[in-house]
């Protein structure tokens, strides 16, 4: 497992940091710029609603699809957990590595760990994502 840490927010000395844990078989997956998710240098909340528009709204139909509306597309919750997945992972890449691994055995163990841990040492699981999970928002 991989672990990173970066400095998110520092409020009057109270900090926060992205803690990441990332199983080393999706290392290569991961955009260049992952650690600054969720901080004032993030960048890419336009770029994470044009993937959501093209890998759900684009590709469904309202009225054909109408369980996979209820369930996901008009489900905040999918929704904040897609655009995580579009913020940390660099298409390409992804790409690349679907290539590479037609197979997969015991996907479930490929999880990338995504914590808030604050200056006080109290630490906040957010996401625990599988490779399933980024297949089925791409």
């Amino acid at each position: 497992m991989i672990r990173t840490t970066a400095e998110i927010s520092n409020e009057d000395g109270y900090k926060k940091y992205n803690l990441f844990e990332i199983h080393e078989n999706l290392e290569s997956i991961i955009a260049d710029d992952y650690l600054e998710y969720s901080s004032i240098n993030f960048k890419k909340a336009a770029y994470c609603e044009l993937m959501y528009k093209k890998n759900f709204y684009d590709k469904y139909d309202p009225e054909t699809y109408k369980e996979v509306y209820v369930r996901y597309i008009n489900n905040e919750k999918f929704r904040e957990k897609a655009k995580f997945i579009y913020s940390i992972i660099d298409y390409d890449k992804y790409v690349k590595f679907v290539e590479e691994n037609q197979t997969i055995e015991n996907p479930n163990e490929l999880i990338i760990s995504y914590n808030v841990v604050d200056s006080d040492g109290v630490k906040i699981n957010i996401y625990n994502i599988s490779i399933v999970d980024i297949a089925f928002v791409f």
